[in-house]
C-alpha cells in the first residue's frame, strides 16, 4: 500500500460529520443561522423543523431580526481563527450555542503522513491552537465530538506506527482525533481559566470523607514549608451534614502565620481534582491528601532539583505512616516506612505505592499538553498521573531522607493501580538497559538471599537435630531421583 494515509487525508471531508452533529444539537422551532452557505445543512435543517438563516458577517441587521438560538460556522474548516470569529458572535448573541468543526492539523495522521509520506502539511487550525484560544476569547466547551481516519501508512510496519500514534497521543491527548467537532457557548468570568504564573507552586490539597479532623495539622504543615510563593486549592467532597465554611477557617487561621492564596473546591465527588487543576495558576503543581504531612524542606528541595535539572518532574522519598487506631485516643503511629526504597525510582514503585502522587512536584513549563488527569481519590481507585508521567519523562528522584509522609490506618492494603492501558516509553536504548539491569540485580538479591537462608538452616538442623537432618536428606534424595 502506498500513500494510504495521505489518500485518506485528501479525502477527508468535515462537512458530513457537522452535518449529523448540528442534527444531533438542534431541535424543532431552533432557529440556526448559517454562516458558510452549505446547501444540504440547510435543506436537512429545514426537513427537522427549524428556522434556517443562512446569510453574511456582514448583515448583522437582519441577523438580529432573525434572532437565532444557533450559530453553524460551515466552509470554515481550512481556515484559522474560527474561535475568534465565534467569540465576536457570542459578543453580539451572548445566549447563542456555535457550532463548528475542523481537519485537525495536529493530528497525528496527518503529522505522520508528512513526516513518511511527503504529504503537505494541512492546512488550517490545529485543536491544540485552537483549545488555548478558548479561554482567551471568553469561550467554554458545551460538547465535543471528533472522529478518527481509519487508514494507515503504506512505509511502516504497523506494530511500529500504532507505537507512534500511541505515543503522540500520550503528548496531546487529542491527536488521535482527526475532524473535530464544537458547541461553545459564552464562557462565565469564573470559569475562564487563569494565567500561568512563573515560580508560584500550586498544592492540590485533597480533604476526603473521615479526613476533616486531619486537616488542621496538613494546612499547618503547609504553611510551615519554606517554599514561596505559593497557593492551596482545598478540595472537598459534598457531605451531609458538613459545615462548608470549617474548612475555610481553618485555612483563614493560618493565613496568619504567612499570607497564601487558596481556593476552595467544593461540590458533588466526580471531577473536583480536575477542576482544581484547571483553576490552578502555578507553573508548580503537587497534590497532597489531609491525611499527610510536609516537612519544611519538603517543596523547596523539589523545586531546587527540578531548576538544576532539565526533568519536567520530581519525586522525593516519603514515608508510609502506618496508624493504629486506640479507643478514646489519638491513633497511635504503629511504624514509617521510607518509600521508594533503593537509589532509584521505578515504574514498578508508582504502581504499587499509588499514594506516592502526593510525593511528587510537576513543573508544568515542560510537559506540553500531557493530561494531568487525576481522579477524585476513592476506594479502590488510584491515579494513573505517576505511572504516565513516568513513561514519558526521566524524573529526578531525591533518594535522601523522606521529606513528607502519609498517613493510613493499620491494616490498610496498599491500593494496586489499575491497568492504564498500552502505554509507550519514551526513553533511551541506554536507560531501559539500567532499568532491566537493576530489575535483573533485585532479583537476583532476592535469590541469593534465599539460598543464604537455606543453607543456615540446613546447618543449624545438621548441628542441632542431625537425625532430623539425615532423614529429611535421605528423603530429598529419593525424591529427586
Amino acid at each position: 500500500m502506498v500513500n494510504t494515509l495521505g489518500k485518506a487525508l485528501e479525502d477527508m471531508k468535515v462537512v458530513e460529520p457537522l452535518r449529523a452533529f448540528v442534527l444531533g444539537r438542534v431541535v424543532q422551532g431552533s432557529r440556526v443561522a448559517l454562516f458558510g452557505g452549505e446547501g444540504g445543512l440547510a435543506q436537512a435543517l429545514t426537513s427537522a423543523g427549524c428556522s434556517v438563516w443562512a446569510g453574511g458577517a456582514s448583515e448583522l441587521e437582519a441577523l438580529q431580526r432573525f434572532a437565532p438560538t444557533h450559530v453553524v460556522l460551515t466552509g470554515n474548516s481550512q481556515q484559522e481563527g474560527l474561535e475568534y470569529l465565534a467569540s465576536a458572535i457570542l459578543a453580539v448573541f451572548p445566549a447563542v450555542e456555535v457550532l463548528l468543526g475542523f481537519a485537525n492539523a495536529g493530528a497525528a495522521s496527518a503529522l505522520l503522513a508528512t513526516l513518511l509520506e511527503g504529504v503537505p502539511g494541512r492546512t488550517g487550525p490545529s485543536e491544540v491552537g485552537f483549545r488555548r484560544s478558548l479561554s482567551t476569547c471568553g469561550l467554554r466547551v458545551v460538547h465535543r465530538e471528533a472522529h478518527s481516519l481509519d487508514a494507515r501508512t503504506g512505509t511502516l510496519a504497523p506494530a511500529t506506527e500504532k507505537a507512534l500514534r500511541q505515543l503522540l497521543s500520550e503528548l496531546e491527548p487529542g491527536a488521535g482525533d482527526d475532524v473535530v467537532l464544537y458547541a461553545l457557548r459564552r464562557a462565565p468570568v469564573a470559569a475562564v481559566a487563569p494565567a500561568r504564573t512563573p515560580d508560584l507552586l500550586s498544592v492540590v490539597l485533597w480533604c476526603g470523607p473521615g479526613q476533616r479532623h486531619q486537616l488542621d495539622e496538613a494546612v499547618l504543615s503547609l504553611t510551615c514549608q519554606r517554599y514561596r510563593p505559593f497557593e492551596i486549592l482545598l478540595v472537598e467532597p459534598e457531605e451531609a451534614g458538613a459545615d462548608a465554611e470549617e474548612a475555610v477557617r481553618t485555612l483563614e487561621r493560618y493565613r496568619r502565620i504567612e499570607d497564601f492564596p487558596f481556593q476552595h473546591v467544593r461540590g458533588p465527588p466526580g471531577e473536583l481534582m480536575d477542576k482544581a487543576v484547571h483553576q490552578a495558576r502555578g507553573q508548580y503543581l503537587a497534590f497532597f491528601e489531609a491525611s499527610g504531612l510536609v516537612y519544611p524542606g519538603h517543596f523547596e528541595n523539589l523545586v531546587q532539583a527540578l531548576r538544576g535539572s532539565e526533568a519536567a518532574w520530581a519525586v522525593s522519598r516519603a514515608f508510609l505512616r502506618v496508624s493504629r487506631t486506640v479507643p478514646a485516643h489519638e491513633d497511635y503511629v504503629e511504624t514509617k516506612i521510607p518509600f521508594p526504597l533503593g537509589d532509584h525510582l521505578e515504574l514498578a514503585q508508582l504502581r504499587q505505592h499509588p499514594w506516592l502522587l502526593n510525593a511528587l512536584l510537576i513543573d508544568r513549563s515542560r510537559i506540553a499538553n500531557v493530561s494531568l488527569h487525576v481522579p477524585d481519590p476513592t476506594q479502590g481507585q488510584a491515579a494513573t498521573l505517576p505511572w504516565r508521567l513516568m513513561a514519558l519523562f526521566e524524573p529526578v528522584f531525591l533518594n535522601g531522607l523522606a521529606t513528607c509522609e502519609q498517613r493510613v490506618p493499620e491494616g490498610t492494603p496498599l491500593a494496586l493501580e489499575e491497568s492504564v492501558g498500552p502505554l509507550g516509553i519514551l526513553r533511551s536504548i541506554d536507560a531501559l538497559e539500567q532499568m532491566v539491569s537493576r530489575a535483573r540485580t533485585a532479583g537476583q538479591s532476592a535469590k541469593d538471599l534465599r539460598h543464604r537462608a537455606l543453607d543456615e538452616l540446613d546447618a543449624r538442623l545438621r548441628k542441632g537435630a542431625p537425625w532430623l537432618h539425615g532423614m529429611l536428606r535421605r528423603t530429598a534424595s529419593r525424591l529427586l531421583k
